[in-house]
């Protein structure tokens, strides 16, 4: 092909940022550029490699599933997949899919075609060859990441390494899948080629030699546990042989090793306020003073912008434009984070007779959680931008008039009505009551509020005016990849081959910075949970629940819990309930793998689907 239609596109959006962590992308093209022109011409191989870049599929702000009518408002995540989250009161899902949610297959291989056309033209370019082999080394490294994505999503797909052109014989363009283990290996030689080519640093947003072993940890983590927990079907098309395990895990671990033995990364550590500390990392985007950062996706009004803010606010704190409590953190993920000092996370909400405990004040409930909890969750009756975000369930008063129900054989007072007020000399609501039944943050299920009680926190940029809380005008960085991730990858490949002193290393890094107890030894199981905590809502959980083959019995038929405050007019202090809700949601056994679509299988009679559809 001689003029590629697409490099228009490609140049002009580079000069509305879409590569904006580069400098030297100010290019208006008018006329459509040959080959010669674009691999001759710095700025242009910069722009090219700009929407590389933009089309990898980062599972950051802007990521969504396809469940549901507000895919382009990134309504739904990972998280309200895997018991982190639910979503609002009044936009519960009642299924996590069947298979299809996260498919991902036609645009893996657009995006294929776009790295293997910059693979097999740039050797040719007339650009220094320092300069090409850098380039060719984050090509590689972007289009590793691509075949990572595929096969997580499906397992074995087909391997394409030229650029496919349509001559008029489709059956040229009809491709076999490779094997699941031929698609990570060839995951793990584009990752070690990255590796060699790149240099030791690169500028923000793009990677470098670390980046490329950081990304392998990952990856052959991926495999190693698919190898080990999966199971072989189709031939070799999905899993990996059990034989393999070991090898994989060997790579995840000398690929974390080189990046950890660098020094060249660190775990934030800028406060001895510990949930400060969390909570500023997440809006630190400048690898000066965040030295965690291994990759990171930018963002830069107007040109590139998310509505992470506008879609995730506390419906209390909500933007002008309403929203707001898209990710209501669970019950069950608020009692992963232990105590600081080390003991099991689990809410005191009753005693060993099952009697309610009494609090003075309802926040002291989470009172010495791991700092990480409430960096991560917006907490009830915790403050956000000096507003109280108030979450009350109702009354509790033996002698009302008019009870609601009961809760722990006392009588209660609930309503959907935030403004109503309660009258302890009536004990009844009325316009002269002085009690708030229920608050504005919940629980209403007439409202967006949180059916849990709790709210995300993660990314929120609490430094801005909500009134900046609009749509497609948040800015905050996605970091894809940091430091703490590349040590959990070090202690999971450590613990699963024995190696418990280098795993109890790389999980008490992470406890110290957090500020949480250490661990005197750690399991396989402790090393999962400090994932779970750390990484938590940034779009790890749902996958490593997959590929460890555990989501059919964490999320099989199974409900998760809100957290209800009551404030006792008896006692004049708080309760609290455990309730269930929801919907009950099915992993099924097929949902280990994407379902590859009809579309393709129609279109390439050699490909074969994935079991069970």
């Amino acid at each position: 092909m001689k003029h590629i239609n697409k490099y228009l596109l490609i140049l002009v959006a580079s000069t509305i940022g879409l590569f904006s962590c580069a400098d030297d992308l100010n290019i208006s093209p008018t006329t459509i550029l040959t080959d010669n022109q674009v691999f001759s011409n710095e700025p242009a191989v910069l722009a090219y490699l700009s929407v590389l870049y933009s089309n990898m599929p980062m599972e950051d702000f802007n990521y969504g599933t396809g469940m549901g009518s507000f895919h382009a408002f990134s309504y739904n995540k990972t998280a309200h997949c895997c018991g982190e989250a639910l979503r609002t009161a009044t936009g519960l899902m009642s299924d996590i899919g069947t298979g299809t949610s996260w498919g991902w297959w036609s645009g893996g291989y657009s995006a294929v075609r776009d790295v293997n056309n910059f693979i097999e033209k740039i050797p040719a370019s007339t650009l220094p060859e320092d300069k090409k082999q850098m380039y060719l080394g984050e090509a590689m490294f972007i289009r590793g990441y691509i075949y990572f994505a595929l096969a997580k999503r499906y397992g074995g797909v087909p391997i394409v390494t030229d650029v496919q052109t349509y001559d008029g014989d489709i059956a040229k363009l009809q491709v076999a899948r490779n094997t699941e283990k031929e698609v990570y290996d060839y995951v793990s030689a584009q990752l070690d080629s990255a590796i060699s080519l790149l240099p030791e640093t690169s500028d923000r947003c793009r990677v470098n030699k670390y980046a490329a072993a950081a990304l392998k940890s990952r990856a052959m983590l991926y495999a190693g546990s698919e190898a080990k927990y999966g199971s072989v079907q189709l031939n070799g098309l999905v899993g990996i042989p059990a034989s393999f395990a070991k090898d994989y895990f060997e790579q995840a671990f000398k690929a974390a090793d080189l990046v950890v033995s660098s020094k060249k990364y660190e775990l934030y550590d800028k406060s001895t306020d510990k949930t400060e500390n969390f909570t500023d990392m997440f809006l630190n985007d400048d690898p000066e003073s965040n030295n965690e950062i291994i990759l990171e996706r930018d963002y830069s009004y107007p040109n590139i912008c998310h509505s992470w803010d506008n879609l995730m606010l506390p419906y209390p704190v909500r933007g002008p434009q309403g929203y707001g409590s898209m990710i209501c953190p669970t019950l069950d993920m608020v009692e992963q984070y232990e105590y600081i000092d080390g003991s099991d996370g689990a809410l005191k909400i009753t005693d060993q007779n099952g009697n309610p405990v009494h609090y003075a004040k309802p926040s002291d409930i989470y009172k010495d959680k791991d700092p990480r909890c409430m960096a991560t969750i917006t907490m009830p009756f915790s403050t956000f931008r000096g507003t109280e975000i108030g979450v009350q369930a109702g009354v509790v008063d033996d002698q009302a008039v008019s009870p609601s129900t009961t809760i722990y054989g006392h009588k209660a007072v609930t309503t959907g009505d935030p403004n109503s007020l309660y009258n302890p000399d009536t004990h009844q609501i009325d316009a002269n009551g002085s009690i708030s039944v229920i608050r504005i943050g919940g629980i209403s299920s007439t409202t967006e509020t949180s059916p849990t009680s709790f709210y995300l926190r993660k990314y929120l940029n609490f430094n801005a005016d909500k009134s900046q809380a609009t749509m497609w005008n948040s800015t905050q960085s996605w970091f894809d990849i940091r430091y703490a991730e590349v040590l959990l990858n070090y202690a999971e490949a450590a613990i699963e081959q024995s190696d418990e002193k280098d795993a109890r290393f790389a999980v008490n890094q992470i406890r110290i910075r957090a500020g949480v107890a250490q661990l005197p030894s750690v399991t396989r199981d402790q090393v999962r949970h400090e994932r779970t905590v750390e990484l938590a809502f940034e779009s790890h959980h749902y996958w490593d629940i997959r590929r460890w083959h555990i989501a059919d019995q964490q999320i099989l038929n199974r409900k998760f819990y809100a957290l209800y405050p009551y404030y006792d007019v008896q006692t004049n202090d708080w309760i609290f309930t455990k309730v269930a809700v929801g919907y009950s949601y099915s992993f099924l056994p097929q949902m280990y793998y994407e379902k590859i679509p009809e579309s393709q299988i129609s279109a390439d009679p050699k490909l074969v689907q994935n079991p069970l559809y």
